[in-house]
Order: C-alpha cells, then structure tokens, then sequence
C-alpha cells in the first residue's frame, strides 16, 4: 500500500476505521461510489496514487454517508447533510422556532460550507456583454398574449365560435 498526502486527513483515518468494522463492498454501497473506486482510494493506487486524481469527491461522499455530529441548538444526533441543509437555506421567516435554529446555525462552529465551494472554489467569470438589439424578459412572463378570463358564473363559451356565429 502506498501512502499519498490526502492519507493523513482526518476523513480518510474514519473511512478505513469503517472498512474494517465491516468491508469496503458496504462502505463504498453506503457512500454510493464504486467498489473499485474506493479500493483505489485506499490502497493509494491508480491515479489517486499518482496524485492526477482528486480525493475531494471521495471525501465529500465519506461525510456525507458517516459523519454525525450533535446539534448544539436541539442537542440531538443529526446527520451533516441535515445540518448543511439546516444552516444554508434561505431564513425561515414564516416560523419563529424555526427562525431561531436557523439563526444558531448561523454561528455555530459545526456550519458546514456550502458544496459549490467544497467541490470547487468560485472562480470570477467575466460579465457577459449585453447586446443592444436584445431585450430582457422579465421573470414571469410566459406569452405575449394574455387572453381573457371568463366571467364567474358567466356562461363558458369559445370566442372563436361566438364570433363565427356572429
């Protein structure tokens, strides 16, 4: 077995304390990744091993499939994607007691990064040119046409055929 750098992480140690509590078929089902794939991962061979390939996928399924941690708000054992789910969403005005878990996520120490920045930083993009002869459609248009709505306990006709008749 060969030892790469990514061996040392803290993820990598509870990955193979789990391989060897059960075998790496149950682990790699529980992570939703190849057998073969994980092997590589542990064994440090392939491309893992020469460095061309990243663990970061890999570790992000670990946690993702094992890591549990207490929330220091409810004090229960919740799953990191709970917690991820719970500490990024948008502010839960409607709910009070929900208002008030969403703010403690906010500065707990356990708040997860969002996963756009797990698996790849952001990287500035330059702004897209506007062409002038183009128009913006605002959200929420679907046509140019609105037809008319029918009258409440009018009569349900076709305009098409009451014109026609006409």
């Amino acid at each position: 077995m060969k030892h790469c750098e990514y061996m040392d992480g803290d993820w990598f140690k509870a990955m193979k304390v789990e391989v060897e509590a059960t075998n790496k078929t149950v682990v790699a089902r529980k992570m939703q990744v190849n057998r073969s794939t994980l092997s590589a991962v542990m064994n440090g061979i392939g491309e893992y091993g020469k460095g061309n390939a990243s663990t970061n996928g890999i570790e992000l399924q670990f946690r993702r499939a094992f890591e549990q941690l207490e929330c220091p708000h409810t004090y229960k054992i919740i799953g990191i994607a709970v917690c991820r789910e719970n500490a990024l969403c948008a502010a839960p005005t409607q709910n009070p007691r929900q208002m008030m878990h969403w703010q403690a996520c906010q500065s707990c120490l356990h708040k997860p990064a969002p996963i756009s920045q797990v698996i790849a930083p952001k990287v500035k993009r330059p702004a897209m040119r506007q062409v002038a002869s183009e128009t913006l459609q605002q959200a929420g248009i679907i046509d140019k046409v609105t037809l008319p709505l029918p009258v409440v306990g009018g009569p349900q006709i076709n305009e098409q055929t009451a014109q026609e008749a006409a």
